[in-house]
């Protein structure tokens, strides 16, 4: 596996931990660092690998099945920082229907412990991304 290759299993395993719920997963996937870093749409920095995985178990407690699936992937690879821009787009399953939407994602990754580690995920809405649409079940 070259090392594009292992930035995107990076990446997938992110995502896979997100639709998931698992936060053990997600917690395997990130940099313990002091400067580690997750922007959520709608909210402030969060820094610190202890603060991130509270967001995220809060994320995870939601009951709506909240599904992401990932399109317009690019990657950039440097020495030990690589960095993955994509769309997410987002499902968000309910009783009265699905809602849809897109949000633009940086999420940056630092070579550590002979692995590919998130340091940074930043997630926002971006102007002239689809409108979030509710499909109904009627």
């Amino acid at each position: 596996m070259n090392t594009k290759e292992k930035i995107l299993a990076a990446n997938d395993l992110f995502y896979q931990a997100f639709n998931q719920n698992d936060l053990d997963l997600m917690r395997k996937i990130w940099h313990s660092g002091p400067n580690t870093e997750c922007i959520h749409p709608g909210w402030g920095p969060l820094q610190g690998l202890d603060a991130i995985l509270q967001s995220w178990s809060g994320i995870f407690s939601n009951p709506d099945d909240l599904q992401i699936k990932l399109s317009h992937v690019k990657v950039e690879v440097g020495e030990d920082l690589a960095w993955v821009g994509c769309q997410e787009n987002l499902f968000i399953i309910q009783d009265d229907g699905v809602r849809a939407s897109a949000i633009r994602a940086t999420n940056l990754f630092r070579f550590s412990e002979g692995k590919w580690l998130l340091v940074l995920h930043h997630a926002s809405s971006v102007p002239g991304s689809p409108v979030e649409k509710t499909i109904s079940n009627n």
